[in-house]
């Protein structure tokens, strides 16, 4: 029973509020139908794993198998563009031998005063590096040595001659070089200086010094000027002759021996280089060398066209391959050869062969020796730890040679 006091007013309080139930707790939920309460079990996770070794495996062998065809077709990028390199030197010799120059001073008639040395427009030797031979059998590579107006190509006149010095006229129409610096690119010691007259005799002469500033350039040796029982040499005071400048360049294949350079066990390069050498006077010292490719593993001539009629009018041209001893021997001797029968003059085109290795090794690539000499040479062994082995590419290019065809000297010792 309520106690009710009533206040002044005459309002009443409210009744006291009766306590509220206690919250039932809510009931826990139900799980879906089909949902399993239970993780993977051992044979599943094994299964998972081994599907994703098996994808992670196919991605990482795609991966591999697109990096190697990246770097073989990145090898050969590099090889075709050090082959244009190549190409583009040769090429530049080898068409303007005989076009100021003898193309073999024994024979020519118009040079009357045969050098001390003799100059050939064309030489082939058996001389080049092979790395690891044991590996690369049968390969040989060639030095191929020319002659002529090859790194100095401009004519001068003459003010005149006296003795071993010969000094050059100013001349507007064929100005001599204009700086010391140009002066001494051109008269460089170990090139020869090569004096003509206006009916083409000439005569040649190893250069000793020059100078810019009196225009004067000596040689070893006297001059000969024409006079009474001289019928070879200069005229007058040697004013008006024409000189020029010719050098020798070799093409060959050396070792790469450069600072950072890779080498094998025993210490020898693992590389070679194909080079352009300017020789010395007598062709036997190397003066400058420009490095043309790397990984250089060979060089040769395949075949050569030549007249076997010259110093007639009909031309008659036939094609010999270096295969046979006729071009050039084991010993040097031959057409293109070191020896004293050699006629290079008869040349009128030559196909070059050169090859380059990959930079880098394929272990899937097998490995062929050649058998012989001429054989197909498409693969290279740098060494026999089984590193791997080395694709090769073939490089090949005829070359022509005009200015040889624009002089056709005979052969007076007769062709084979």
């Amino acid at each position: 029973m309520c106690n009710r006091t009533i206040l002044a007013g005459g309002t009443a309080p409210l009744p006291d509020t009766a306590p509220l139930p206690d919250t039932a707790p809510l009931p826990d939920t139900a799980p879906l139908p089909g949902a399993s309460t239970q993780g993977f079990n051992l044979v599943e996770l094994l299964v998972s794993m081994t599907i994703a070794t098996v994808m992670f495996m196919a991605i990482v062998a795609l991966f591999v198998r697109q990096g190697d065809l990246m770097q073989a077709q990145n090898d050969q990028i590099d090889a075709q563009r050090e082959a244009r390199f190549v190409l583009d030197h040769v090429r530049r010799d080898l068409t303007s031998l005989g076009s100021n120059a003898t193309p073999n001073s024994a024979v020519d008639p118009l040079v009357c005063e045969k050098p001390p040395v003799l100059l050939r427009a064309l030489t082939l030797a058996t001389d080049g590096y092979v790395q690891n031979p044991s590996g690369n059998p049968m390969v040989q590579p060639l030095a191929v040595t020319v002659f002529g107006s090859l790194d100095a190509k401009a004519r001068y006149h003459t003010a005149q001659i006296v003795g071993s010095s010969v000094t050059l006229a100013p001349d507007n129409a064929n100005p001599v070089p204009a700086t010391p610096l140009e002066w001494d690119a051109v008269f460089q010691v170990g090139r020869w200086l090569r004096i003509s007259r206006a009916d083409g005799q000439m005569v040649y002469f190893p250069i000793e010094s020059s100078s810019f500033a009196t225009l004067t350039v000596t040689v070893s040796g006297m001059i000969p000027r024409v006079g009474e029982g001289q019928a070879c040499g200069y005229t007058g005071f040697g004013e008006n002759q024409w000189i020029d400048v010719q050098n020798f360049v070799r093409y060959r294949i050396v070792p790469d021996s450069r600072p950072d350079a890779v080498v094998d066990a025993l210490g020898n390069p693992e590389a070679g280089l194909l080079v352009r050498e300017s020789l010395s006077a007598d062709g036997s010292a190397v003066l400058q060398q420009l490095v043309l490719a790397e990984n250089a593993v060979d060089l040769g001539v395949s075949d050569i066209g030549y007249d076997d009629r010259p110093g007639e009018d009909k031309f008659s041209l036939k094609i010999a391959y270096v295969a046979d001893e006729f071009v050039i021997d084991k010993a040097g001797a031959g057409m293109l050869g070191t020896g004293n029968g050699a006629y290079p003059e008869a040349m009128r085109f030559a196909t070059l062969k050169f090859r380059l290795r990959a930079r880098w090794p394929r272990k899937d690539l097998v490995h062929t020796p050649r058998t012989y000499f001429f054989a197909p040479l498409d693969t290279w062994r740098v060494a026999a730890d089984g590193r791997g082995t080395h694709p090769v590419f073939t490089i090949a290019a005829r070359v022509t040679m005009p200015s040889l065809l624009a002089r056709n000297l005979g052969n007076p010792n007769g062709l084979p």
